[in-house]
């Protein structure tokens, strides 16, 4: 049985098919342990403290806060604070527009609530994409969230990105 070329091409056209579709289950494995879970009542707050700055992630007006990022201005360093969700980790993940970084961290189990917290450039890719979008998930221990900036909270993240790289 003699195979033409056009069945070749054929076989080849949808074994191509094939391998694509399975890159693609296998790129959204990945991204489907970071699961948005927005704490309701929770939401970002920018705030210029002179020398630095933070972007904070929690309820209004409080010390209920999951999340914070500050930076020394014009330091290019961001410190990411976290609850030490369960348990002690000696990483923590960040994600956004499908780029993480996994960052060394550190435990501070000082006055309240036990912090872990870790730094990274502020050009990092999971933090540029964050600028970007607004969007940034964060695994720690197990524990995963994502945040979600909404229009007014993106002004505060370019602010707190932009205080970080600059001087003023």
């Amino acid at each position: 049985m003699a195979v033409h070329k056009t069945q070749v091409r054929a076989a080849l056209f949808f074994a191509g098919l094939g391998l694509l579709g399975l890159a693609a289950c296998m790129d959204d494995a990945r991204q489907a342990r970071f699961i948005p879970t927005t704490t309701p009542g929770y939401g970002l707050f920018y705030m210029d403290e002179g020398a630095s700055a933070k972007l904070a992630y929690g309820a209004p007006n409080s010390d209920d806060v999951s999340l914070m990022m500050q930076c020394a201005k014009g330091s290019h360093t961001v410190q990411v604070s976290n609850l030490a969700r369960g348990g002690a980790a000696s990483t923590m993940t960040l994600a956004s527009e499908g780029r993480t970084s996994t960052l060394k961290t550190a435990m501070d189990s000082g006055d309240g609530a036990a912090l872990v917290t870790a730094s990274a450039r502020s050009d990092a890719a999971p933090l540029k994409g964050f600028r970007r979008t607004g969007r940034i998930d964060v695994a720690y221990a197990g524990s995963t969230f994502g945040i979600v900036a909404n229009p007014a909270e993106k002004l505060g993240v370019e602010r707190f990105f932009t205080a970080c790289e600059r001087t003023t």
